[in-house]
């Protein structure tokens, strides 16, 4: 291109002719949804609807429970709590992924490890995992990153060699599946969020 578009140059993407999509994308049945429950009003502590989501979240990743949070941050941590991770524990995730994936692991007084990711999937590279393992390494974070899977074969062999538990950040791989098994549902806890910029949103809320 030999002028930019910040120049005066043609844009790739000329956005009054070429708009981008309309997100997130809503109908009568999401208003008819948000008025009942705020008629009901039962908002929070495991309400109705809450409860319902709940049970069909963990049918629809094969799990056996599911548990609504405030947001993605939350839910790493608390599997990071149910875990045991806490001070003097390592944990190995990819260097691609947002702050808040490394955040919780340093919240919960462990040390998070970043590792290099593969450069097809842009998600962490087993390879990787192997050469940061140390005594203090407790957990892996595979981060399902734009829609990519991490090799979860590999992560779970790695696991299960040198006893680390696993837990999947699944926040772009709502509905993913890995040979037959959804995405949430392979390491030891799965971490969804349904923050506005992901394909399955709720404004705010994870799981």
């Amino acid at each position: 291109m030999p002028k930019l578009a910040i120049n005066g140059g043609s844009p790739v993407r000329d956005i009054k002719s070429n708009p981008w999509p309309a997100w997130p994308i809503w109908d009568e049945n999401e208003e008819e949804a948000l008025m009942s429950v705020l008629h009901s009003g039962v908002w929070s502590y495991n309400g109705p609807k809450e409860t319902e989501f709940n049970r069909l979240f963990a049918e629809f990743t094969g799990t056996k429970y599911s548990i609504c949070a405030a947001n993605g941050t939350v839910t790493l941590q608390l599997a990071l709590e149910a875990l045991g991770i806490g001070l003097g524990d390592e944990v190995v995730l990819p260097g691609i992924t947002w702050q808040a994936t490394a955040a919780t692991v340093i919240d919960v007084n462990a040390t998070p490890i970043l590792v290099d990711v593969c450069e097809d999937t842009w998600c962490i590279n087993p390879d990787e995992i192997v050469k940061a393992i140390t005594p203090r390494t407790k957990a892996i974070i595979p981060v399902h990153l734009y829609g990519n899977f991490a090799d979860m074969d590999a992560i779970m062999e790695i696991a299960k060699k040198h006893n680390l538990a696993v837990i999947e950040d699944c926040a772009h791989k709502h509905g993913g599946e890995w040979n037959g098994r959804k995405a949430g549902s392979i390491g030891d806890v799965g971490s969804f969020s349904f923050q506005l910029s992901k394909h399955l949103t709720a404004g705010e809320g994870e799981r």
